[in-house]
């Protein structure tokens, strides 16, 4: 399993913009991308000082096939932005609400935030 690089940060809701790693070894070696959105929901019973403990709810969307016309960047290109659009439809599926990447508070499930 490759994560692509910057993309597991801790309970942050949001689809991270990704980098071409993994959609380059997947497109080289003619695999599938099984593209995955992560739903995060806070339960208001403490984890400890800084956090509330918060359930998950792993999404598993369409797989992504590289296309054997195209060359490899063109079929990563391709594939890593398959795949964040993918991302970013889930995202506000579950969330309800578009996605932007202005930060808030809100953005990091389970923060008790003493104001930013």
């Amino acid at each position: 399993m490759i994560y692509p690089e910057q993309e597991m940060w801790f309970n942050y809701r949001k689809p991270r913009p990704l980098k071409r790693g993994a959609y380059y070894y997947a497109a080289a070696n003619q695999v599938p991308i099984i593209s995955c959105f992560v739903e995060i929901h806070d339960i208001r019973q403490k984890d400890n000082e800084q956090f509330y403990k918060t359930e998950y709810i792993m999404h598993v969307l369409k797989p992504i096939y590289p296309d054997n016309s195209k060359d490899i960047r063109e079929n990563s290109l391709r594939m890593m932005e398959t795949d964040y659009r993918q991302k970013r439809e889930a995202y506000e599926s579950a969330y309800g609400k578009k996605l932007y990447y202005e930060f808030g508070k809100d953005d990091i499930a389970g923060w008790i935030s003493k104001d930013i």
